[in-house]
This record gives C-alpha cells, structure tokens and sequence, in this order.
C-alpha cells in the first residue's frame, strides 16, 4: 500500500510539470548592424514555481563583429508574477522595465552590468557565432502559471515581444534589433520545406 502512494504521488508531479518552447529570427533591426536567432523555453515546475529559459545565438556579420549585451521580453499577466534573473554569464544582471525607444519598454531581461544602453566593455557580450542561455525563476499563482506557454512570455501584445541590444561592431556602431514569431503560414512552410527536403535525401 505505501509503495502505491508513493507511485501516485510521482504521476502527479510528473504531470504537473510541462514545458514549451518557441523559436524565433531577428528583424532587420534600427541600423541594419545586429542579427541573431533565438527561442525561449518555459517549463512549469508544478505549484507556483518555473523556469524561463532564453537562449541567443549572434548571427550578426562577422566582417563587422559585434556584441549581444542585452535582451528585454514582455510577459503575459507580468503585474502577478516574480520573475528574478538566475545569473549565469560573469558581468551580466537582471533588468526590468527596459526602454527601448523606439520599441517600447520591456518587461524583464538581462544586460551587462544591468545596464541596457552601457554596461562597459562590450567584451564581456555574446560575439558573432557564440551562443549563451539565460534562466529566469518565475513566481506566481499556481493557477495561472498552469495556463502560461512559451509564447507568455514573448508577449507581442504592446507591439514588440522580445529585443536585443548589440554595440561594439567594427565601424563603431550598435544596435537595438526585435523578433518576430513565425505565422502560422510560414511555419507550416517551414515544415513543408523540411518534409521536401527530407525526401530529396533518400
């Protein structure tokens, strides 16, 4: 009997947990300088806790360099969630509400030094063909946080889900660059193309 209870008492945990992930490219950006591709990971750890998982890819030109030092998100329902920075790269903190002008503000992301327009050297920053991921511990009401995807916290309500700052590219210049999530349309394409591609093969 006390061997049952134990295995109910792991299905239910283990069905409490989910996760989802969305992928995604940048856009052109403001100066035509900044490129990287993405995606963002939520898992429900059950109760009021999950993890938020960001992880960037610089695919800026590699002729002019460049340095990804921040990224700012916006958050479905953010006024009731917690949502705190686990630092994992040496030099980079916490940000929140994140100007961006022209892009809007931003509710949470990371930036060196906690800084989204400085920060110092941009050195410290992911260079063109390095990757890095970024965990945010998320907080709140276990009712909504059961209902919450990866798409929650890409938030393209205000305009904007997610951007990236870039600075100290070869001619000097940096960056402000957004993201855009597939449509759709375009995913199924994607997946059409994959399946044509996957036939070529054979």
């Amino acid at each position: 009997m006390r061997g049952m209870a134990c295995f109910v008492a792991v299905a239910v945990i283990a069905s409490a947990t989910h996760a989802s992930t969305v992928t995604y490219a940048s856009d052109p950006g403001l100066e035509g300088l900044g490129a990287f591709s993405g995606s963002t990971q939520w898992t429900y750890l059950g109760g009021n806790a999950g993890v938020v998982t960001v992880t960037l890819l610089n695919t800026s030109a590699i002729a002019n360099g460049g340095y990804l030092t921040g990224f700012a998100f916006n958050v479905r329902s953010n006024e009731l969630l917690k949502i705190e920075y686990d630092e994992a790269l040496a030099g980079w903190d916490g940000i929140v509400d994140a100007s961006a002008v022209p892009y809007g503000t931003f509710d949470h992301g990371a930036a060196l030094g906690g800084d989204w327009l400085g920060g110092g050297s941009p050195l410290a920053g992911i260079g063109v063909g390095e990757m890095f991921s970024f965990q945010f511990d998320v907080r709140g009401d276990a009712a909504l946080l059961a209902t919450f995807s990866a798409h929650d916290f890409f938030d393209e309500s205000k305009g904007f889900g997610f951007v990236a700052r870039f600075r100290g590219f070869g001619d000097g210049g940096s960056d402000k660059v957004t993201a855009t999530l597939p449509t759709p349309g375009a995913m199924a394409l994607f997946a059409l193309g994959a399946l044509a591609g996957t036939r070529r093969r054979r």
